[in-house]
């Protein structure tokens, strides 16, 4: 009853209502393109790009169905009918593109996901212009006048296609009003009150298409949608101009959340309550050198061997990442649904490997200047006084003795201060970053020069240097250095023998140095592999210091052996890079 009474009606209306329906039409036209133009302007914000295409949609469809309507030529207006459905097609498509990409969910508005979308549109533009040939669009098409002839409209009795299609663009349009309003909820209001715009103004033209469907079941009736796009083109200006859309973008509560996690420098592991892995953070998987996908589902004791869940409140745990140490501070926390369940543990892994290195250096620098400085002052303040006491009683011979010993403390303290200066360059550079590469045989080449040059007793023998395409920071060079003369130095035989053999071996650079010396004291190695110097436990100087952490820094590890013929042999296993 509804339909056969009111069809007839409005097909039967003065002419006014032509020009109210024109002026939508032409108003909406318009006020596209304003919208169109504003999102090209700001197209690197997320949703413009959709947003500009639903515009040029709506656009397209109101002045194709203008056309339509003031054409008198029936295969004109056919044809004008048929290029509609670019606009009726893309429209949502674009809608829901737009809708997914202002509430952040970026998967669904990828190539691919809008190629799945675009499957049934496609289809359905193909069968529009095919018609003929199936009539699974419509079945039948008639020329109606309209408003006293003053127009005249397209009656179509549509095909089980059309149904199809329709049903799907209400769907994609239902999408995106769902998620941009939960978007919207528990943003500041500014973003609610443009998602409540734009979704209100989206919905004319749902309506007026959902009037116009009713109608048509009961006869010839004017598409009502294309005027009522003039309502969703002024909700976008109001959206533009007032609330300022694609000026910003919400942040929705669950991707600040996932996008924190994902990005944050520290290592995330998630467990259920088994302490079986669920999930991992970038960070996490680079840490354990794996994938996510490798990772989850194992037991997180088989992932991170020094972490056991009896032992979870462990403020440091060792993670190894390939062939050196990290060093993290862990903290582990349940969580529980919403009825207060445990549902999984969180594990939090900060690096603290700088802040470890950084406490002992200035626990090795606090020795230094307490016990090394302090001892050599008073040996040089107590030679100073033999010396003037032999040269006062007459005992030259003596004096000279104690001069020369005084003179060797003089050249320690020397020393000990070269070794400073060279920790703090140490301490300012990490070793990796973008610095300049250097051929390890060149560096190596280098020390051993240096070390021949300031001990020129020294035998110290190159006998094998890795190929000129091996290069490496250029931190190898005073490592290298600091072994052969500590091989050097604390040799008492008159001619010290070191041997340098360096290769590549396993995708590392190995460097081999032996020594003919009396072997590193044991203490001064325990201090090393403790990582940490106490009162009882501490080494003798600065040098080997200066070898572990340059070795840290370049991402390798060293070994020190004693020798069963005598002396020690040192190890160093360096990453280093192959030069094309």
């Amino acid at each position: 009853m509804f339909g056969g009474a009111v069809g007839p009606q409005l097909l039967t209306q003065p002419v006014s209502l032509v020009v109210i329906i024109i002026g939508l039409m032409v108003t909406s036209g318009v006020v596209s393109g304003y919208v169109a133009l504003f999102a090209w302007q700001r197209r690197s914000m997320p949703g413009a790009i959709g947003l500009g295409v639903l515009a040029l949609a709506s656009g397209w469809w109101s002045s194709g169905y203008l056309l339509e309507l003031i054409v008198a030529d029936v295969a004109l207006k056919l044809t004008l009918a048929d290029l509609q459905w670019v606009g009726v097609l893309v429209a949502p498509i674009a809608w829901f593109f737009f809708a997914f990409s202002y509430a952040g969910r970026d998967r669904f508005t990828a190539r691919p996901s809008l190629c799945v979308l675009s499957v049934l549109p496609v289809i359905g533009l193909g069968a529009v212009w095919t018609n003929s040939l199936h009539h699974l669009m419509w079945t039948s098409v008639t020329v109606v006048p309209a408003v006293g002839r003053a127009i005249t409209i397209l009656q179509m009795e549509w095909g089980p296609l059309y149904w199809v299609v329709l049903g799907y663009s209400y769907l994609l349009w239902l999408a995106g009003a769902v998620v941009i309003l939960r978007t919207a909820l528990d943003m500041p209001d500014i973003y609610r009150l443009q998602a409540i715009t734009l979704v209100l103004g989206t919905l004319m033209p749902v309506l007026g298409n959902f009037a116009t469907t009713l109608l048509e079941l009961y006869g010839a009736a004017i598409d009502m949608t294309p005027a009522a796009f003039t309502f969703a083109g002024l909700a976008c200006t109001v959206a533009i101009s007032r609330y300022e859309l694609l000026e910003s973008r919400p942040v929705p509560r669950w991707v600040a959340r996932e996008r924190v996690v994902e990005t944050m420098a520290d290592a995330v592991v998630v467990t259920d309550t088994k302490w079986r892995v669920t999930d991992v953070n970038r960070a996490a998987a680079r840490v354990l050198n794996d994938t996510a996908d490798e990772l989850k589902g194992r037991p997180v004791g088989d992932v991170i061997d020094e972490f056991s869940p009896d032992q979870r409140d462990t403020d440091q745990v060792t993670v190894r990442l390939g062939s050196s140490q990290r060093y993290f501070e862990l903290r582990t926390s349940a969580f529980c649904d919403h009825h207060g369940r445990d549902i999984g543990h969180a594990l939090v892994f900060r690096d603290v490997t700088d802040r470890r290195l950084n406490l002992q250096q200035l626990e090795v620098m606090n020795r230094v200047l307490r016990h090394n400085l302090r001892t050599e002052a008073n040996l040089l303040e107590g030679y100073a006084n033999l010396v003037l006491d032999d040269i006062d009683g007459g005992e030259f011979d003596d004096a000279r003795d104690h001069a020369k010993t005084l003179q060797d403390h003089a050249k320690t303290l020397v020393n000990i201060s070269q070794k400073a200066r060279k920790l703090g360059v140490t301490r300012g550079s990490d070793g990796n970053g973008d610095v300049q590469l250097h051929p390890a045989a060149v560096q190596i080449r280098a020390a051993a020069d240096a070390v021949r040059t300031d001990f020129a007793c020294a035998n110290v023998r190159l006998v094998e240097l890795p190929d000129r395409d091996v290069v490496c920071a250029p931190t190898l060079e005073p490592i290298v250095r600091e072994l052969v003369e500590n091989g050097v130095q604390h040799n008492g035989s008159s001619t010290p023998v070191v041997s340098v053999t360096a290769g590549w071996e396993d995708d590392e650079l190995v460097i081999r140095i032996e020594d003919n010396g009396p072997g590193i004291n044991a203490s001064e190695l325990a201090a090393i592999d403790a990582h940490g110097e106490t009162q009882l436990r501490h080494a003798s100087g600065l040098g080997l210091w200066l070898v572990k952490w340059g070795v840290d820094q370049l991402g390798g590890t060293v070994v020190f052996h004693r020798r069963e013929e005598g002396g020690t042999e040192v190890v160093l296993r360096i990453q280093a890079v192959r030069s094309e």
